[in-house]
């Protein structure tokens, strides 16, 4: 039965979660630098993450989950996906073949989120001006411009990895700009939704329609062809000092050809993903949200073989992040976006590589105790059963099974006999064990005559007993105080 909350409950909703990320984000031992993922506490406890949209999507009606593969059964039930990869290189083939058969059922979204932008860069940029204006601590600004720059250069480390070029089979992304930019004007249909100049939105890449770059021009900035070499001509000068037919050396002739980039893996994947479509028949890029000077923040891609589908690009994750969702012009906006998803199931899909395309359904049927047996878990769960037979070998009793002992009770005063004369045997004195064994015949059973109520009057005491002290013959002390 699907829970049903009332329309206040789902508005206040988005702020009790939006107020719980930030104090979950509270300190720095607790933040988490993990991007664009949606699931568990690192999600929620990172500016990064997508929880708090996930959670938005929930509360609009949507049945979200965490997508880890791509099946033929994620390709019928998913209805929408939203993908936030943490790499700005290529996808491989298998990944856009799959996305562009899902996309052919019909009906289906996909949202596509830029990654050149960091979310922990602006976290410690709004702490630093916050203890700015506070005159805090000094040592802490410092710390917040030192995680500034480390963000910084994690970004730059994922940006320089890549060309200022990034081709898709919908869409171009042009990483050409290396500043980012706070956008503080906007056009296009959806500029009525935000005050722009309430919003925190920022800009650095821009996706381009591939419709708007010819097929030779797009194949001429992926595909460089080798600059040819001029070969070395042979020549005969005649003179007897040089042999005929010698080969001149060659004059400023470069060895190898010159360029900016070295051929990659990943260009073979952008090559083979601009083909997927024909140049006459390439997905179409209209903007729905867009700079004044005409820079795409929020764009839709449609295609004439896709019927209903739509892919929906954003430039970056900062209108959508944990710590942009906080912004309530960004979450205005955000649930315009949501707007456009189906009620549906709804796929989030994320990581530093493409989720692994299934040819079955083997691996998602896989539940409870069988994922003990998919990789990696199964590596574990071989170790695991190996260190409990350890375990129950050391553990079973040598004889066999255990048995229980009877239970002893303490209404036997056979028990009680037993115990004195065990700390009689301690004692190491036979002339003190033998007395007290007298007095007990002769006082509590009442039997003087009894051989063992009688002690040789002659015998004596060890002087090393500890019961020296006492009488050098009780029996005789006996006795005698009975004679008194």
């Amino acid at each position: 039965m699907k829970l049903r909350l009332s329309k206040t409950v789902r508005q206040l909703l988005p702020v009790v979660l939006l107020v719980t990320f930030t104090f979950a984000s509270q300190g720095c031992n607790k933040l988490s630098r993990e991007y664009g993922i949606s699931e568990g506490t690192e999600a929620r406890q990172s500016p990064a993450g997508i929880s708090v949209f996930r959670n938005l999507c929930d509360s609009e009606g949507c049945d979200t989950k965490e997508v880890r593969s791509l099946s033929p059964r994620a390709m019928d039930r998913l209805k929408a996906i939203v993908w936030s990869p943490n790499h700005f290189g290529a996808h491989r083939s298998e990944t856009f073949e799959w996305m562009n058969q899902w996309l052919a059922s019909g009906d289906r979204t996909l949202v596509y989120v830029g990654r050149d932008f960091s979310a922990m860069e602006d976290y410690w940029r709004q702490c630093s001006e916050k203890i700015l204006q506070e005159e805090s601590n000094e040592e802490e600004r410092w710390n917040c411009l030192e995680q500034i720059a480390i963000a910084q250069r994690e970004l730059d480390q994922l940006r320089s990895s890549v060309r200022q070029n990034v081709a898709t089979p919908w869409f171009l992304f042009d990483y050409t700009n290396s500043v980012e930019k706070q956008v503080k004007s906007v056009s296009g249909p959806w500029a009525d939704s935000i005050d722009i100049s309430k919003s925190r939105i920022f800009l650095r890449g821009v996706p381009v329609g591939m419709n708007l770059r010819s097929y030779s021009d797009l194949k001429k900035a992926f595909d460089r062809e080798p600059a040819p070499i001029s070969a070395p001509t042979a020549t005969n000068t005649g003179s007897p000092a040089t042999a005929p037919n010698t080969i001149a050396p060659p004059t400023n002739t470069p060895a190898a050809p010159d360029y900016e980039f070295e051929w990659s893996k990943q260009d073979a994947e952008i090559l083979t993903a601009i083909k997927m479509f024909p140049e006459s028949d390439r997905p179409r890029l209209d903007f729905l949200l867009a700079t004044k000077e005409r820079e795409p923040l929020i764009a839709e891609i449609t295609s004439s073989k896709w019927g209903k589908s739509r892919v929906i690009v954003l430039a970056n994750s900062s209108m959508i992040s944990n710590l942009g969702l906080i912004n309530d012009q960004n979450r205005a906006l955000t649930r315009r976006l949501i707007a456009k998803l189906p009620k549906e199931s709804v796929g989030f899909v994320s990581g530093a590589l493409d989720p692994i395309v299934r040819k079955d359904d083997l691996a998602e049927q896989q539940k409870g105790f069988e994922m003990l047996t998919i990789w990696p878990l199964n590596v574990v769960t071989l170790h695991a059963v190996f260190l409990g037979m350890l375990a129950l070998i050391a553990l079973f009793p040598i004889f066999g099974r255990p048995k229980l002992l009877p239970r002893k009770s303490h209404r036997d005063f056979g028990l009680h006999v037993d115990a004195v004369g065990a700390m009689l045997l301690k004692s190491k004195d036979r002339f003190y064990a033998l007395a007290t064994i007298a007095d007990y015949f002769r006082q509590v059973r009442k039997e003087p005559t009894s051989p063992w109520a009688n002690v040789d009057p002659v015998a004596q005491q060890d002087p090393t007993s500890p019961f020296a002290k006492q009488s050098s013959n009780p029996i005789t002390a006996s006795n005698s105080d009975q004679s008194a």
